[in-house]
């Protein structure tokens, strides 16, 4: 008798031990959990619940929308590779994000800053092909993954888009990008009770070669005037361009209504050639005066996309500059 209970106690102890050993007491998303991900180096596992991200790729305004942890950034001025934009100073002072290079690749002190971000001991590394030739220092340092986009880095909704499918976000991408889209429709609305079909030009001064100037139909601002918006290019606005470099003869051939003009100040001697005092626009007074620092640092990123949305459809509605 004894030894028949022994026995059964033996096999419940068994079977209760395989019980335990089948069942996985990690919480899901824990910080030891990675997922396998697509990039554009191919398959890489990552962490599926990162704590220490390290952002050189541009992303970190779609990481704090999805309260992702981020603790550096390259998300810097266009203009020096160096100081924190305007409109994201407080979140960085905030949370203790450092800097760590610029994300373009292109500003005059662009390259990351490799030493420090290995000091910082990151769990994950974001970036983009623009600092490719640094892959194999950054992959070194910790999991590193290369976010789908080429090296015109326009696609913004296609970047927040993956960044959703890596960390299982798809519901909060979309979230966003649907509340995105609605303010933005009416925005467009308002500007098209006031001003009917009337027609616009994105113009940029280049602060690089003087003389010359930019004209937008997509990317950056001319993705929010167009795209987003919903206003109509005028006559001489190039199809699908980003940025095509034109001389002030060209202005001959724009004929919008209105105009929103980029520079470092205002029209400065743009403003005293004869072509550009007979465009329509400037006649009448419909032009828009930005400054090219904070386009660049918020036209092309989700939180500044949609600050600086407002802020042109605010310079048409208010009839004054980009402020």
């Amino acid at each position: 008798m004894k030894k028949s209970a022994m026995l059964m106690l033996c096999l419940v102890l068994v079977f209760a031990l395989a019980a335990c050993a089948g069942t996985d007491t990690t919480p899901q998303g824990s910080v030891s959990d990675t997922v396998t991900v697509t990039d554009m180096k191919g398959e890489v596992a990552i962490p599926a619940n990162p704590q220490r991200i390290v952002d050189v790729a541009g992303l970190t305004e779609e990481l704090l929308i999805l309260d992702m942890k981020v603790i550096a950034s390259a998300n810097t001025s266009m203009f020096d590779g160096v100081s924190v934009p305007k409109h994201l100073a407080t979140l960085f002072a905030e949370r203790g994000i450092e800097v760590v290079g610029n994300y373009s690749g292109s500003s005059s002190t662009g390259d990351l800053n490799l030493e420090k971000i290995a000091e910082l001991k990151p769990d994950l590394i974001i970036m983009n092909i623009r600092h490719e030739k640094v892959y194999e220092q950054l992959a070194a340092i910790a999991p590193t993954v290369m976010i789908d986009d080429d090296i015109s880095y326009v696609n913004w909704r296609g970047r927040f888009q993956q960044l959703g499918q890596w960390f299982d976000k798809e519901a909060a991408v979309e979230k966003w990008l649907a509340d995105y889209d609605a303010k933005a429709a009416e925005l467009a609305a308002r500007i098209r009770d006031m001003i009917g079909d009337e027609t616009f030009a994105v113009l940029e001064d280049n602060s690089v070669h003087f003389g010359s100037y930019y004209i937008y139909r997509s990317g950056g601002p001319g993705e929010l005037v167009y795209d987003e918006l919903k206003l109509t290019p005028s006559a001489g606005v190039p199809e699908n361009v980003w940025g095509e470099v034109v001389d002030a003869e060209y202005f001959s051939l724009i004929d919008a209504d209105h105009i929103f003009f980029f520079s470092d100040g205002r029209a400065g001697d743009t403003g005293n050639l004869a072509v550009w005092k007979n465009m329509k626009a400037v006649k009448a007074g419909n032009v828009y005066f930005g400054i090219n620092e904070d386009q660049y640092n918020m036209a092309f990123t989700a939180m500044g996309k949609e600050l600086y949305l407002e802020k042109l459809a605010n310079a048409i509605l208010n009839h004054g500059d980009v402020e």
